[in-house]
């Protein structure tokens, strides 16, 4: 006698069963926690553990404003993926100036010189971050 997708008297799992198990199928598109797609994790809402320590680091010993400190963090572990990603340069300057426009005041026109300035720097430093890294002296 056959006992579809259940055990037999003896306590067996019948053929039905396995080859049911091994037909299940995940959905479609990029599963939950799938870091595929990342190329340098600026635009991600999640810190790893070392991130979220240095983050800490820099809000409490260094009393930097935790938003500022979490764009240093988000900037520092990008460049370490691509050193010269002007891209996240520009984005990281771009929240940096919103950030002080909102807390500040500034109108336009100072807005506008200090996302130059800010971008020019992070440009700068990325570019000795890139050479350190690969042994030359700028």
């Amino acid at each position: 006698m056959c006992y579809p997708d259940e055990l037999s008297p003896a306590g067996e799992v019948s053929q039905n069963v396995t080859a049911n198990q091994t037909q299940i199928k995940s959905k479609r598109g990029g599963q939950k926690g799938n870091r595929n797609a990342r190329k340098h994790g600026f635009y991600s809402g999640t810190l790893s553990p070392a991130e979220t320590s240095q983050l800490w680091n820099i809000t409490n010993l260094e009393g930097v404003d935790p938003e500022i400190a979490f764009i240093r963090v988000k900037l520092q572990s990008s460049l370490q993926y691509d050193h010269g990603n002007r891209r996240v340069i520009r984005e990281a300057s771009r929240l940096l100036v919103k950030c002080y426009s909102a807390n500040y005041r500034l109108d336009p026109t100072d807005r506008s010189y200090l996302k130059t300035v800010v971008e020019n720097l992070l440009e700068i430093a990325s570019m000795r971050h890139s050479a350190s890294f690969h042994g030359l002296q700028i």
